[in-house]
């Protein structure tokens, strides 16, 4: 395009001001406030605009960062992915060490080259003795992969195991990489007590690290594990502020064992948990690795100390048991946001890991989302391709502000560990994971498949089932050193699933499930609406829900009804045919079957008085919350 051609679309198409923008929007809105319709909040209290500007940029440091410097808000490498992608890091939950190494050797000839073994896992890998370790790792060489543990409170003995085996294959130590992540306090988050003295740990921590830098010199020992939290429905506000205040905690003990700050901070690894929302959770990441750049600074440290090692996994808290295969969807758009947000190394998860031990196709699809985003999306060849987006940047500025105010409150508590024993973190997080659970309850948060677009008539997958939902801590000894509340593992489908479950035995006793049936008013396209509302809102809770087609006579309304063999009966129609129309239904129905509760599609309003007094029992709509109303609903079908 010439530049006079490109100055003639210049002066035909005169940019807008944010102002002029704004007019035209609440034109649009016709009366209705643009802060309540425009304007969201996330989970983090960040107010979200519907428009940036490049004026953001003005009040940002981003403007000015590079890639691998400037506190690495734009990645801790100046060639970002251009030269070697991340870690493929993916998990192999099988607990028989030749299982392990099977599959392991096959996914490694397919595009694997990173290996993520949590040992504290579902159906873990069984590690205990050197047999078990070369079992498992047999025909791999050490220093061809990345190697990533989750030991739990077990690091020496797996850093030795580790070491015996590598040693008996002649690897090289200084290029045998990977993490160790001995991360007590992340055990005492979930478990809810650590078997010894904080003091005695922390002592183990330094023996650990102090082995690991001899014999593992490529590894970082200890490990800043957010899971936990983010399982427990931890904001990303939540989750980096503990983050920090943890990867402190474990800077300023090791100090007291004799490692020098830049020491210390390079043998901390932080694996991050990516959440469902897309945006939040890439800001996150970039603004993790600010954040720990500016502690380690300002505790003395080197500009090599102060970059964060990071590494993350596709969440739980998201994940849906029905429907599973929407779970492909979720965790591509979080593996997306990792790569994006600049991690080191990437854990996908099998889209099936909640219902059963993921096979070999469900491997794949979780590795293969990987080699997507590096093959056919070309992520590495541009580096930091989130860096200089208005939206992007202003979002991270505000998340490492929340984040960072968190983490001082968290530090005014004494820190991590007296925080988690104290109960303040627990708290804070429950009262963020009740906010979203009342959002998902009135479908104001969705999950494709649970409380939106159910598939009632789904068969479910084959396979055993792993026990992701088991509570989250067993109790804690009488000679447990140390004490904290536990957090739960509480994936957000769980109390839809539970009303699933309850609706799926019912039909199993009865040989259907409980019904609900819709009393139509009127032609199809005066009731349709309302109807399929109804429909969906009821299918959530596993309801069959059957329907007649629409009429006006109250007699017959009521016969179809109470032949049905619903208990349940909702009338649909429009405003207007209510007015006419729904006493007389109600008095029949009630005449009929007194036994029958009467509910009513939509908000009745001024005519709630009437309906009220013609036996109509309640009613719902949008503004109505679907798992209580479900719930409440199954209690009265018998089914709970």
């Amino acid at each position: 395009m010439s530049t006079d051609t490109a100055e003639k679309l210049a002066a035909e198409f005169p940019a807008t001001t944010q102002e002029e923008w704004k007019a035209a929007a609440e034109k649009l809105l016709k009366g209705k406030p643009f802060e309540k319709i425009m304007l969201s909040k996330t989970p983090e209290n960040i107010t979200l605009q519907p428009i940036y500007n490049r004026d953001v940029l003005d009040t940002l440091p981003a403007a000015g960062t590079f890639p691998g410097q400037d506190g690495y808000l734009r990645g801790t490498r100046p060639e970002g992915f251009s030269l070697a992608p991340w870690d493929f890091a993916q998990e192999l939950p099988y607990a028989a060490p030749a299982a392990f190494n099977a599959a392991l050797l096959r996914d490694l000839e397919v595009g694997q080259n990173a290996v993520s073994i949590d040992l504290t896992a579902p159906n873990a890998l069984r590690l205990e003795t050197a047999a078990d370790i070369c079992s498992a790792f047999r025909g791999i060489i050490p220093d061809a992969i990345a190697w990533h543990f989750h030991p739990g409170l077990n690091a020496l003995h797996v850093a030795q195991l580790f070491n015996t085996w590598f040693t008996v294959e002649k690897a090289p130590a200084a290029r045998v990489r990977g993490s160790l992540n001995f991360d007590p306090l992340g055990v005492l988050a979930a478990k809810g007590w650590l078997p010894q003295t904080l003091e005695k740990t922390y002592r183990e921590l330094g023996s650990v690290a102090r082995y690991a830098r001899a014999a593992l010199p490529a590894f970082t020992a200890v490990g800043v594990r957010t899971q936990a939290y983010a399982d427990a429905g931890a904001s990303a506000v939540e989750e980096l502020g503990v983050a920090l205040a943890v990867g402190l905690e474990y800077v300023r003990e090791l100090g007291k064992e004799g490692f020098d700050i830049d020491a210390a901070a390079q043998t901390i690894a932080f694996h991050f948990s990516i959440g469902g929302a897309f945006f939040p959770e890439l800001a996150k990441l970039r603004a993790a690795r600010v954040l720990w750049a500016r502690i380690v600074a300002e505790l003395g440290g080197g500009a090599k100390a102060q970059a964060m090692h990071q590494h993350a996994r596709t969440g739980l808290f998201n994940k849906t048991k029905h429907d599973p295969h929407v779970n492909i969807l979720r965790t591509t758009t979080e593996a997306l946001g990792g790569v994006l947000g600049g991690v080191e190394s990437l854990t996908v998860g099998a889209f099936d890991e909640l219902l059963r031990s993921p096979d070999e196709a469900s491997r794949r699809l979780a590795r293969n989302t990987q080699i997507i985003l590096r093959e056919e999306c070309e992520l590495t060849a541009v580096i930091d391709p989130a860096g200089g987006s208005w939206y992007v940047e202003k979002l991270t500025d505000e998340i490492a502000a929340a984040a960072w105010a968190f983490f001082q409150k968290i530090e005014e508590k004494g820190g991590a560990s007296a925080a988690l024993k104290a109960g303040f973190i627990q708290e804070s997080i429950a009262a963020t994971r009740k906010g979203r659970e009342k959002l998902f309850g009135q479908r104001r948060l969705s999950l494709v498949g649970t409380n939106q677009y159910p598939n009632i008539a789904e068969k479910p997958l084959v396979g055993s089932t792993p026990d992701f939902d088991a509570p989250a801590a067993t109790p804690a000894p009488a000679d447990a050193a140390v004490t904290a509340p536990p957090l739960p593992a509480a994936r957000l489908a769980v109390r839809y699933e539970a009303l699933r479950a309850a609706s799926v035995a019912y039909k199993t006793a009865n040989g259907h499930g409980p019904k609900i049936h819709l009393a139509n008013i009127a032609a199809l396209r005066r009731h349709k609406a309302r109807a399929d509302f109804t429909r969906a809102f009821f299918e959530t809770g596993g309801f069959e829900v059957t329907g007649a087609e629409g009429a006006t006579d109250a007699e017959a309304i009521a016969e179809k009804a109470i032949a049905s063999g619903a208990v349940l009966v909702v009338i649909c129609g429009h405003d207007e045919d209510y007015v006419v129309h729904v006493p007389a239904i109600v008095r029949a129905l009630k005449t009929k079957a007194p036994q029958l509760t009467v509910v009513l599609a939509g908000d009745p309003g001024e005519q709630a008085a009437a309906y009220t007094e013609a036996g109509l029992d309640t009613f719902i709509s949008v503004k109505s919350d679907n798992y209580e109303t479900n719930r409440l609903f199954l209690q009265k079908a018998g089914a709970l």
